[in-house]
């Protein structure tokens, strides 16, 4: 969730989910247009936490997506 007041989950979270190799998912649960810029937010805390690319399901394409899915 990118919406900037919440900052969830916590950094040190964050952190240790990188730790033990989780998978993510980053989006701005935007409920108006203007709430789409949020998407920044949230991929800067994500970058700060070393969040590697790869394991953000929401950049992977449908067809690895769906590989992954079973």
């Amino acid at each position: 969730n990118c919406r900037p007041e919440r900052q969830d989950p916590p950094l040190r979270l964050l952190r240790a989910a990188v730790a033990a190799g989780t998978l993510f998912s980053i989006d701005t649960d935007a409920h108006a247009p203007g709430q789409l810029d949020w998407q920044r937010s949230g991929c800067a805390r994500a970058e700060e936490c070393g969040v590697p690319a790869d394991r953000v399901v929401t950049t992977w394409s449908a067809e690895r997506l769906l590989e992954w899915a079973g």
